[in-house]
């Protein structure tokens, strides 16, 4: 029997970079897009994506999304980041499940979603602390899940994938080294797993920081639960954590 292997991340904080190394393992099939942006969903999980009150038709979500997917393969794999606030209700309807739950510096998170939604700092700041905090809940509730985080991802590829293989051996094939297509703030490029934060970071202005820190200093344990920090205006050096 097939496993389901859900990646629940943020938008802008890896997702596609980790959803294109585990689909370099022979034993994953991958949808062709993300799963809410399949031609039979899209309507459907597009509308207020992030609304956590609307409830999804999972088993017709399911038997759409199985037409797609490689049913041959020990590993299907879906990576919308939505499902990070539904992920209660995917293990209720998806069996076996298993979930890697990752998340990124909520500077770097924000930058992109600033730079790429067009979104006010306030609202990019509030709505990463609900990502990290939605994600802490995810970690500490789901029954198979593997925490990552997108620092590690990139510090130690090789790591990574062995606590990925260590958590659901049929992915020991995954390629640290192979390179990937992806957008990042330097335009979409192939390039081998790297790390983006520093720069992402150095492009916020210290009144940015500033400003996102009114929200994320509300929000200090949160931050130090995940291993990260405030920056204080001008400082762009700590982007590790």
């Amino acid at each position: 029997m097939s496993s389901y292997l859900f990646v629940l991340c943020p938008p802008y904080s890896g997702s596609t970079l980790l959803w294109k190394l585990l689909s370099t393992s022979s034993n994953v099939s991958s949808l062709p897009s993300e799963g809410q942006s399949v031609a039979e969903l899209k309507a459907l999980m597009r509308d207020k994506p992030w609304d956590a009150s609307v409830t999804l038709p999972w088993p017709r979500i399911k038997t759409v999304w199985e037409r797609y997917w490689d049913r041959s393969k020990p590993v299907l794999l879906e990576k919308s980041p939505p499902n990070l606030i539904r992920a209660q209700e995917i293990q209720a309807h998806f069996e076996p499940v298993r979930f890697i739950v990752m998340v990124r510096n909520p500077y770097a998170h924000c930058e992109g979603l600033i730079r790429r939604n067009g979104w006010k700092l306030r609202r990019a700041a509030n709505f990463s602390m609900m990502c990290l905090r939605t994600q802490l809940e995810n970690a500490r509730r789901l029954e198979n899940a593997l925490v990552l985080t997108y620092e590690s991802l990139v510090d130690n590829p090789v790591a990574a994938c062995n606590q990925v293989a260590a958590f659901l051996p049929q992915l020991q094939d995954m390629d640290p080294a192979a390179t990937f297509e992806v957008h990042s703030i330097d335009g979409t490029l192939e390039r081998p797993i790297t790390d983006l934060n520093a720069k992402k970071i150095a492009s916020l202005t210290p009144d940015n920081i500033a400003a996102l820190n009114e929200v994320f200093g509300q929000n200090r344990e949160t931050l130090l639960d995940w291993g990260y920090e405030l920056l204080e205006p001008g400082e762009t050096g700590n982007a590790r954590g």
